[in-house]
């Protein structure tokens, strides 16, 4: 039986008083008063209808407000759920698999009364830099989102889906069909998540506009160098805003992907149009204002996603791109991944002129191997927090794709996890055993993959030091004093390696796949330091031989064919 202080529950309810008493549980569940077809889609209950269930189902009032509220109570005699509403019942419900997950045997007898902090409690999954999830991949995340009360899923597009008419552009990403998509949001919405339609539609067009036929749509015509990123060597990335072509593009691309998804918003994108002013629009830029400019095209933008039947969201970018005219009937997604990210300014600016508040966040898994466990933590908990403070209807979790989407699975899903706690609960209180419990089966690997987020921390960086060291080629620009810290860094992931806990399948050798690679670049980082010669750097290049062969195994295990040389560019480039 569970001690009270062991319930592990994610996300946290509001209110849990346990009273004397046990309740066991009996060998065949069954249920009384739910939905028609709602058991069939509760991941982790096995349990028959019966008129009188030893888990009885009611609509009622709990004390919590809100349509999503529910009371569950455990009694010596079974288990109650009394809720509003379908959905209500339906979180009821995941909690008590969390209960009888955790105590298979025996409950404690107990009253939780729970209801979430945001109305919206999203997860945003990057399908766009090169990794597209197979179907079974979806399904899960979907059974898993629902699993911690999570109602709303996105994907985020710029190329990755069978636009009818734009084949040069996806042929080679192996895209989510229309078909496709119909069919995760059918299977979201039978387990109360709902499926958001997302396409960019200003900056991020790279993978447009090297094409030919797209290519004079863009602000620029050919690569040039960024100057507020230092100079980097930058592809055409946006949409000219003054050309008629752009619009009638990206209305085309809404029409053919909005009715595939029910979800009753769309993100319409916006976010870096990095090259805005740099080329076509510049006098325009000049004349009326850069934010003008931005605020016009993306005004028609909207319009575009409401005649397609959607309400429109946008990326808020910390540093502001739109100005006044910027349309008032608009929902603003306040992005942002540091640690001690500022969301408070711009929901403040935005919620003035009555725009919809979300916050998004992030997992802090890209550009990493480990993910950053406190980077991410204290990202989530600061939206949590600013979100709830400005009255934000919705909390988004990204996880996105950047430097060819190399983290592994279990890292997303252990983000997304943590992103659902923040959501519900509007807190920072994180539970490393619980996330690991209820996503993984198993409280010791949610242990391990915090231990893993923190290997990094003994070289304080905004990035991920062992990501971004890896990929450094071998030279004479490595710092020799930071060679304490690299060295304790590669003992970590060492120990790490040593004590990943034996849970089984494609989630431990993703594990340990993710271990293997930071241990293999904080080893290189050492060596670089140490002035390694070729024998040194030979036997390098030969240990990353199996690491490749088995990433390229785990991605086709859980993603398909298409993006999978283009990432695997980038892990091969850390043998130097």
């Amino acid at each position: 039986m569970l001690a009270d202080m062991d319930l592990h529950l994610y996300p946290t309810p509001r209110s849990v008083q346990t009273v004397a008493g046990t309740a066991a549980v009996p060998a065949q569940l069954t249920v009384s008063g739910a939905p028609t077809g709602m058991l069939a889609t509760i991941s982790g209950l096995s349990a028959r209808e019966d008129a009188a269930g030893w888990i009885r189902l009611a609509l009622g009032e709990p004390r919590e407000a809100g349509p999503e509220a529910y009371r569950l109570t455990v009694a010596a005699d079974g288990v109650r759920i009394l809720a509003r509403t379908a959905t209500g019942l339906r979180w009821g419900l995941a909690t008590l698999v969390q209960l009888l997950r955790a105590s298979p045997g025996s409950l404690p007898c107990l009253v939780i009364e729970d209801a979430p902090a945001f109305t919206e409690r999203g997860f945003m999954l990057d399908i766009a830099r090169d990794r597209v999830p197979t179907m079974a991949t979806l399904f899960d995340l979907v059974d898993r989102m629902s699993s911690l009360k999570q109602n709303h899923l996105q994907l985020y597009n710029e190329h990755a889906f069978a636009y009818v008419g734009h084949e040069v552009v996806w042929r080679a990403a192996d895209p989510v069909t229309p078909a496709e998509m119909k069919q995760l949001d059918a299977y979201a919405a039978a387990r109360g998540v709902v499926l958001t339609a997302n396409q960019n539609s200003f900056g991020h067009f790279e993978r447009w506009l090297r094409h030919p036929t797209y290519a004079p749509l863009g602000e620029i015509a050919g690569p040039w160098l960024f100057p507020a990123w230092g100079h980097v060597w930058m592809e055409p990335n946006t949409l000219c805003p003054l050309d008629p072509g752009s619009i009638a593009l990206v209305e085309d691309l809404f029409h053919q992907l909005f009715p595939c998804c029910s979800g009753a918003y769309a993100n319409i994108g916006g976010d870096e149009p990095l090259d805005l002013g740099a080329g076509r629009s510049s006098a325009a830029c000049e004349a009326k204002g850069r934010g003008r400019v931005f605020s016009e095209y993306l005004g028609q933008v909207l319009r575009a996603a409401q005649r397609a039947g959607k309400r429109p969201q946008f990326w808020c970018d910390p540093h502001p791109n739109e100005d006044g005219s910027l349309p008032k009937d608009l929902t603003v997604l306040v992005w942002g991944y540091d640690q001690d990210q500022d969301f408070a300014n711009r929901l403040q600016a935005h919620g003035a002129v009555g725009r919809e508040l979300w916050v998004a966040p992030g997992t802090n898994n890209w550009g990493s191997y480990t993910s950053r466990t406190a980077a991410r933590r204290g990202n989530l908990a600061r939206a949590a927090t600013q979100g709830a403070a400005a009255h934000a209807v919705g909390y988004l979790n990204t996880e996105w794709g950047d430097n060819g989407h190399r983290q592994q699975w279990p890292l997303a899903l252990f983000g997304m996890a943590d992103g659902a706690q923040a959501a519900w609960s509007g807190s920072g209180v994180f539970d490393d055993a619980a996330a690991g419990l209820h996503v993984f089966g198993s409280a010791e690997l949610g242990r391990w993959l915090a231990a893993l987020g923190r290997g990094d921390d003994p070289i304080p960086n905004r990035g991920s030091p062992s990501f971004f060291d890896g990929n450094l080629a071998w030279g004479n620009d490595a710092d020799p004093a930071q060679m304490p810290a690299w060295r304790q860094i590669a003992a970590t992931f060492a120990a790490l390696e040593a004590s990943l806990p034996a849970v089984g399948g494609l989630i431990e050798e993703e594990c340990r796949l993710a271990v293997a690679t930071a241990r293999y670049v904080a080893d290189r980082a050492v060596a670089r330091r140490e002035g390694a010669d070729i024998t040194v750097r030979r036997a390098f290049q030969q240990r990353l031989t199996p690491l490749c062969a088995t990433y390229r195994r785990l991605w086709l295990a859980r993603s398909r064919y298409g993006g999978l040389e283009d990432s695997y560019v980038k892990l091969k480039a850390l043998a130097g």
